[in-house]
């Protein structure tokens, strides 16, 4: 397939239809016996697509778009910006035929998915597999991102997508707004280069007391860090008041308390390697523990003793802007996906359902 993205926006009317491979029995005593010919929750989708009218410019990006594909030979890259359910590999499905009537061009296409996938996991699949719904997530798959004419176009919020669908959007501060990594494939990551970081514009409620049980689940992948960098955080600015998980200069994953603290940490080896990370913490508790591919590595007791400040969540730095993710662009990976918290304290079970429902978009093998 070409790993080129669909050309054009201007999206007037988009129809998606999903299919499944289901086959019936029928029995003599009128019951119905089915099974799956696909594995659970794999669908192929069909999309039929009508542009708004077009300007001869931008029919002729789609025109020399169709013929570089051979027509209906070659697979691409569609994003479902409209449902939010990301990256589809498809191939046209009918004749490029457009209609001009006075001065308009309208366009329409069927798109058809060139293989079966798994449909992206689903906010109440979250909530099952955590035993709780999360304050916020964010899923670089579901982001706002498309191309028109060769000019790349986000999300007009300028801020990360909770999928949630709550309150807890993290607002771009900085940088290119969304580094979306792997754009022409089938999952995506946040990518930070030293300047991109976002915040949510309200504090965090559900969070109270000093020392509240709390939970961040991610997905994480980074080069040998060499700096101090803050993954996600909440909570206000300053010692110990603050929550979260970081990569320290000495290339381990570590419990933020406001800054990088703990004894010990988890060695971020081998380098450049899909993992998930979870911590967590429980209510008037100091220690938390670290959860890495959905096994416990340590309960970390450190120095600093925790008091919780309200304050708001941050992505790729801590919520004053400090330890931003990936200082000076020094790391080819400093990739997140997944990024999610909870007002409590997830058990081993839980955080191992969790990296079963989503590590498959990264490579991850199950846990039993």
């Amino acid at each position: 397939m070409s790993d080129v993205l669909y050309p054009l926006s201007l999206i007037e009317q988009l129809k998606v239809s999903r299919f499944d491979r289901t086959i019936g029995d029928d029995f003599d005593d009128g019951s119905t016996s089915t099974r799956r010919g696909w594995p659970a929750q794999y669908f192929k989708r069909q999309f039929a697509l009508l542009h708004a009218p077009l300007t001869l410019q931008e029919y002729r990006y789609l025109r020399s778009f169709w013929s570089q594909r051979s027509g209906r030979y070659d697979a691409f890259w569609f994003r479902d910006n409209v449902n939010r359910e990301g990256n589809a590999s498809v191939r046209f499905a009918g004749q490029l035929a457009p209609d001009f009537k006075g001065s308009a061009r309208r366009v329409q296409l069927g798109l058809e998915e060139v293989g079966a996938i798994r449909a992206l996991p689903e906010f109440d699949e979250v909530t099952v597999a955590a035993g709780s719904a999360p304050l916020f997530w964010w899923d670089a798959n579901r982001e706002f991102y498309y191309t028109h004419m060769g000019t790349v176009f986000r999300d007009l919020a300028v801020a990360t997508y909770d999928s949630m669908l709550g309150t807890y959007r993290g607002y771009w501060q900085a940088g290119t707004n969304l580094n979306l990594g792997n754009v022409l494939g089938q999952y995506q990551h946040y990518a930070f280069t030293g300047t991109e970081w976002a915040k949510t514009a309200s504090n965090v409620t559900e969070l109270t007391g000093t020392q509240p049980a709390f939970t961040v689940f991610c997905i994480a992948r980074h080069s040998t860090g060499a700096a101090d960098q803050v993954l996600a955080a909440v909570g206000a600015a300053g010692s110990a008041s603050s929550l979260g998980l970081a990569l320290k200069s000495d290339n381990t994953y570590r419990i933020f308390y406001g800054s990088i603290t703990g004894s010990s940490g988890y060695t971020n080896s081998p380098a450049n390697t899909w993992r998930s990370l979870a911590l967590t913490t429980a209510l008037s508790s100091n220690s938390s523990n670290i959860y890495v591919n959905a096994s416990l590595y340590a309960t970390i007791n450190p120095a600093v003793t925790r008091s919780y400040g309200a304050g708001p969540a941050a992505l790729g730095a801590a919520t004053d802007a400090s330890l931003i993710a990936n200082p000076a662009n020094a790391m080819a990976n400093a990739n997140l996906a997944h990024v999610m918290m909870f007002a409590g304290t997830l058990t081993l079970a839980q955080v191992k359902a969790l990296h079963n429902l989503l590590g498959y978009q990264y490579g991850l093998a199950l846990v039993p």
